[in-house]
């Protein structure tokens, strides 16, 4: 099922811990996480159009903005849209309830890109923009052309959710054994 989670527990513990027994072995998990974030990023980067998605969306930065806080509607530059794309292990706000962080991620960080990606989103408490009207008429262009809201990053994430999930699962898998290992010969 696509909102299946899989929740990869004792991360951030086991590569501290295992840090102390086995740099080589931390490496080797980091290499995964890095294999494919660079991957993700890579796919995402590709679904880019180098034209703007929309006939109406200029290539330069509104120079009088009336939306985004005075900022302007952005100009679509496919190539800062790609550099901006970018993956971090920075550890993110834990999510409420269950103490959760993530071991790697990737951010859509250009405000074009970030319009792009999430347009038609509707979070919980919001209303809904009616078909008639104009904001409506451009989540349904920008649906039919591109598809429903999370166009690229959460496109690629959720395309190869099973893959990046089994081989990040794997490496923490190892790491934990090493790191069992390591504690056990410090026993002996």
């Amino acid at each position: 099922m696509a909102d299946d989670v899989i929740v990869l527990t004792g991360i951030k513990e086991t590569l501290a811990d295992l840090k102390e027994f086995d740099k080589d072995a931390v490496k080797r998990f980091n290499k995964v996480i890095n294999t494919e974030l660079a991957s993700a990023q890579r796919d995402a980067k590709a679904i880019i159009p180098d034209e703007p998605p929309m006939s109406g969306w200029r290539k330069a930065d509104a120079a009088k903005g009336r939306t985004r806080g005075g900022a302007g509607w952005p100009g679509w530059n496919a190539g800062e849209v790609k550099s901006k794309i970018t993956k971090t292990k920075a550890e993110g706000k834990v999510r409420k309830g269950d103490y959760t962080t993530s071991a790697g991620a990737l951010l859509n960080k250009s405000a074009a890109g970030a319009i792009f990606e999430v347009a038609g989103r509707v979070a919980s408490g919001t209303n809904r923009v009616t078909a008639q009207s104009s904001s409506g008429q451009f989540l349904r262009t920008l649906g039919n052309r591109f598809g429903k809201a999370s166009r690229v990053v959460w496109r690629v994430v959720d395309k190869d959710r099973a893959r990046i999930e089994a081989n990040v699962n794997r490496a923490l898998e190892q790491a934990k054994a090493d790191l069992q290992r390591h504690l056990n010969r410090e026993r002996a």
